[in-house]
């Protein structure tokens, strides 16, 4: 059976489009953000239960652009495209924007 340069071609764009749609967009262009040693406290006090006070925490996002600025004491982070959020500052760090499967928290050894 003689196959044709356009059946080629649609099956080519089909096994392209196929391995793309399994990927998933945040797989072509995500990345993983850290930050790192970052000290879990509530109000100045430590949280107990944790395994650990200090842990490495992973935001895996959609970046193309990042974007810092300062409002007053604070630093502030901007992901985009994602539309995530961090703000640093004296009162600790928060992270906005994200889904809770967005986040991975990898607990430092506490010896």
């Amino acid at each position: 059976m003689k196959t044709t340069l356009a059946a080629k071609v649609a099956l080519l764009a089909l096994l392209v489009f196929g391995l793309t749609a399994s990927l998933g967009c945040d797989s072509l262009t995500g990345a993983e953000v850290y930050l790192e040693g970052v000290t879990m406290s509530m109000d100045g006090q430590t949280i107990s239960g944790l395994p650990s006070q200090k842990a490495d925490v992973a935001l895996k996002v959609s970046v193309k652009k990042v974007s810092i600025s300062r409002i007053g004491e604070d630093t502030v982070i901007k992901l985009s495209p994602s539309g995530a959020t961090i703000v640093t500052g004296p009162d600790g760090i928060s992270i906005t924007g994200l889904e809770p499967e967005q986040i991975e928290m990898q607990w430092q050894d506490t010896e």
